[in-house]
């Protein structure tokens, strides 16, 4: 009975056949070919999927030209997004060798077999358990660790499995999923921890103390970081001299770039969270992916409120008019809103070398800030102070609708790493803005003398398209060779419209040199090329982009005439150099070329009376500055969890885009007032010394630090004696992790801010948002940093905790308590001075606010979620056995 059930088992492999072989001396007939192995190849280091990897299956072939069995390749394909492979179609019978090849991976064999045992299966068979006979050629190989060659560039891992922060050739990744306390919150949130960043309080980020891009998955944004929530973000990319690849404009701030979350594995799975603060400001959200077959489909969306309070105080001392005044002012800030985000897409992976990829996503939001401020006037006489005085109360809102899609294709050559890929992104966003602000103005003794109603409206459209495609070629295991072409278009047009409103009948009365409405155009071509190489030790990477662009602004209600500029093609090279000390320790090596271009406010020769006792005006001559960057990187990886990361970088800038005030008559205000404009400096430079070291103490605790000191030097005495100086500044982030008992785990985190000093640089072409927010508001400006020459920002510091309890299966669900500055110490206080006033600022936001957080994961690892396979066997007749 055993052999006729053996027997009848290989008469069902029969029918359950996709392909033929011939007769092999009685071992079962023609139609065999039913066995399938499957997998999943990870990388060693870290247990992370391995993409693209060739995964092939040798074995024996009968050969009919020779009637005989000859070595063959029997099937193979290159590995999925999460690392999967299912070769299928083979016979269950003989031995065969798994052999993995990847770019960057030792080559991996391995011998594989079905291992049948015919008398199990013959019971099985036997007694019509015909699912679990047919699952012994159904065999799964588990995950397989392949190592990473230290001969070819590679991954440096900082901490073993699931890492908070990877370090690669050109980039740092942190990865959000390790951050407790961004729960719940936004992008802002996310880069307080983030190494190399800082982040003011509003929101405002540098790197190394000058202003990087920002990217989401790789290509430009019109989003601002607290237009994206945190719990859509995977990681967080650090690129502090970034390569050809990259464009060359945005000076040498270096690069962010946001990968939002996405999930290729089969099946289905995806998450859910809610939050709730301290001000009873809530948000939740949905991740969600389905995949089977070749389609993949991917959704997130996301909704938070908003409640933030601030106050804040300014100390005005001018220097100069007659007679002297001193000026104070008080201020209390609230801002409510809500906004959204949606995100969907669909992977349709055509076969194992093309992908094509469409995805689009919509932001909306609005906000309404109320702003209570108090303003006082002390004017020095011979007779004694005459003091004045106004109370403003600012009713404002502002409302955005940002969305953009964007196509993706891929092709994959037969070559291992060899691929071609070509991206189209569009951007558009919309925006609105209004205020109405009431004034009351009193005299030296508090009695009223009189009331004022302001009002203002605004919008602007922003229309951002990028084309791009970039190929990579290994030439061999140990020469790379990558290409690609860009081009951008970015149309913005935005205005502003001011009035006075008498209070008694409602008329409105405009201030056209108040108001504005402009347009700017702005084009971006460019193209580069790179070559890698590895000898031994030692490797390099080698790059030079070219970037030509062309620049078009008008202001659309003047007499002004348009102006037009074009940058010709300039050269930006690049060059990278590795070296491995040994196993552990790696040194590198990096230089590249930037150039950051003057925008639209910075060159339009029109005067803004927004602030009358602080206009602006651009410089159409301004020219573009171009910096060159250099880096030595030190890693030691001395154990799992183990890590030192040393980096001196230096960067030279020339005609550095400065702000610069000027002193003279005014016609429209009929009296001399301060002009802040724009010069090229001579040059600055800027070094520093940075240093990230992760310890892992215990298997329950473990705490990074990250230091950074640097010194940024300006020559400016070409414009004025005052425009040079330096000022050495250094902050440090700590961040510890404890995992406790019971699924419970910790975090605490602190950072410390030195006396920095203030930018007197650019903030690049472009500018977004709605231009100012109502004319004739003297001083509402008044809290943000003055464009002023010499300045600094007084030391502050802060600490942050976060708790989670992970719970039920697979600890799939989660709760995170955090709180934001614990001791109410991050005042963001600044001093600034001139040759016309000094001024004192200070202002807190946002301190001691309570936040919980819950999150719950789901899914299921299922390749056929709309098409279930038929595995029922028709065995009418067949139940006797008769005649086996």
């Amino acid at each position: 009975m055993k052999k006729s059930g053996a027997i009848l088992l290989l008469c069902l492999l029969g029918v359950f056949s996709k392909a033929q072989i011939p007769n092999m001396g009685g071992m079962g007939g023609k139609n065999m070919n039913v066995g399938r192995f499957y997998g999943r190849v990870v990388d060693s280091l870290s247990g992370k999927p391995v993409e693209f990897a060739v995964v092939q299956l040798h074995g024996m072939k009968y050969d009919s030209a020779s009637k005989s069995m000859k070595p063959a390749i029997l099937g193979g394909q290159l590995s999925e997004g999460n690392g999967d492979f299912s070769i299928e179609g083979l016979p269950p019978f003989g031995q065969f060798t798994l052999k993995i090849i990847a770019l960057g991976y030792k080559t991996y064999e391995q011998k594989v077999s079905f291992n049948l045992n015919m008398q199990q299966m013959g019971k099985d068979a036997q007694s019509g358990n015909w699912q679990n006979a047919l699952n012994n050629v159904d065999k799964d190989l588990g995950n397989i660790k392949i190592s990473p060659d230290v001969k070819q560039f590679k991954e440096v891992v900082v901490d073993g499995s699931d890492p908070e922060v990877e370090l690669k050739l050109d980039r740092k990744v942190y990865n959000v999923e390790k951050n407790l306390s961004a729960a719940g919150g936004t992008a802002e949130d996310v880069m307080k921890n983030v190494p190399s960043v800082n982040v003011d309080m509003d929101g405002n980020v540098t790197m190394r103390n000058s202003t990087p891009e920002i990217l989401i998955d790789g290509k430009p944004t019109t989003l601002t970081l607290d237009q994206i929530p945190a719990d859509a973000i995977a990681s967080i990319e650090v690129i502090t001299n970034p390569s050809a690849k990259f464009d060359a404009s945005g000076g040498g701030g270096g690069i962010l770039n946001i990968i939002l979350k996405k999930n290729r594995k089969p099946g289905y799975n995806g998450s859910v969270r809610s939050n709730v603060d301290s001000r009873l400001a809530f948000g939740g959200g949905l991740d969600m992916n389905i995949r089977e077959g070749k389609w993949n489909f991917f959704v997130n969306t996301h909704g938070n409120k908003r409640n933030s309070l601030s106050t804040g105080s300014t100390d005005r001392f001018n220097l100069i008019g007659s007679p002297l005044t001193n000026v104070y002012q008080e201020s209390e800030s609230e801002n409510k809103g809500f906004f959204g985000m949606g995100r969907m897409g669909i992977d349709w992976f055509i076969n194992n070398r093309n992908t094509l990829t469409l995805s689009g996503n919509i932001v909306s939001g609005s906000f309404l800030p109320e702003d209570v401020l108090s303003y006082r006037t002390d004017t020095l006489l011979s007779s004694g102070i005459v003091s004045s005085s106004y109370d403003r109360h600012s009713d404002t809102r502002r409302a955005f609708m940002n969305y953009g899609g964007s196509l993706q294709y891929k092709h994959l050559y037969a070559k291992a790493g060899k691929e071609l890929t070509a991206d189209l992104h569009y951007n558009r966003s919309t925006s609105s803005s209004g205020g109405d602000y009431y004034t009351t103005y009193f005299d030296q003794f508090a009695t009223e003398l009189y009331r004022l109603q302001q009002k203002s409206d605004g919008g602007g459209e922003n229309e951002f398209i990028t084309v791009q495609t970039d190929f990579v070629n290994p030439i061999s295991d140990k020469r790379k060779l990558e290409a690609g072409v860009k081009t951008s278009f970015k149309e913005m047009w935005n205005y502003s419209r001011n009035y006075n409103v008498d209070v008694a009948t409602g008329a409105e009365t405009f201030l056209g040199t108040q108001s504005m409405n402009y347009r700017f155009f702005d084009q971006i071509y460019g193209a580069y090329v790179t070559y890698g190489s590895q000898l031994k030790k030692v490797g390099y990477q080698l790059g030079l982009r070219a970037e030509a662009s062309y620049y078009k602004g008008e202001l659309v209600d003047s007499t002004l005439p348009p102006f037009y500029i074009e940058y010709p093609i300039s050269v930006f090279p690049t060059a990278f150099l590795t070296y491995q000390i040994n196993s552990k320790q790696d040194l590198q090596f990096s230089y590249t070329r930037k150039i950051s271009r003057p925008g639209f406010f910075q060159l339009i020769p029109f005067t803004d009376y927004s602030d009358s006792l602080n206009l602006s005006r651009g410089n159409p001559g301004l020219l573009p500055e171009f910096t060159q960057s250099v880096e030595l990187n030190y890693m030691n990886q001395f154990s799992k969890g183990n890590s030192l990361m040393a980096s001196v970088y230096f960067k030279h800038t020339n005609d550095l885009m400065t702000r610069y005030q000027t002193y003279e008559y005014d016609s429209v205000l009929m009296q001399s007032a301060i002009i802040n404009t724009y010069r090229n400096a001579d040059w600055s430079y800027s070094y520093g010394l940075e240093m990230n070291f992760k310890k892992t103490i215990k298997s329950w605790m473990d705490f990074s630090i990250n230091g950074n000191i640097y010194n940024s030097f300006v020559k400016g005495d070409n414009i004025d004696s005052l425009l040079t100086g330096d000022l050495i500044s250094w902050f440090v982030k700590v961040n510890t992790n404890y995992k406790l008992p019971k699924n419970f785990s910790m975090q605490l985190s602190g950072r410390y801010f030195s006396r920095t000093k203030l930018s007197t640089g650019s903030s690049g072409r472009g500018g977004g948002g709605s231009y100012g927010q109502g004319g004739g508001m003297s001083g509402i400006m008044w809290g943000s940093n003055p464009a002023t020459a010499q300045g600094y920002t007084e030391p502050s510091w802060e600490v942050e905790a976060s708790v989670r309890y992970e719970f039920m299966k697979e600890k799939r669900a989660s709760l995170t308590l955090s709180v934001s500055d614990i001791f109410r110490s991050r005042v963001n206080a600044t001093w600034s001075e001139s040759a016309y006033f000094k001024q004192s600022t200070e202002k807190l936001r946002d301190a001691q606010v309570f936040k919980l957080a819950f999150s719950y994961r789901f899914g299921k690892f299922d390749a056929s979620i709309f098409k279930r396979k038929n595995m029922k066997i028709n065995t009418d007749g067949m139940d006797g056995g008769g005649g086996m």
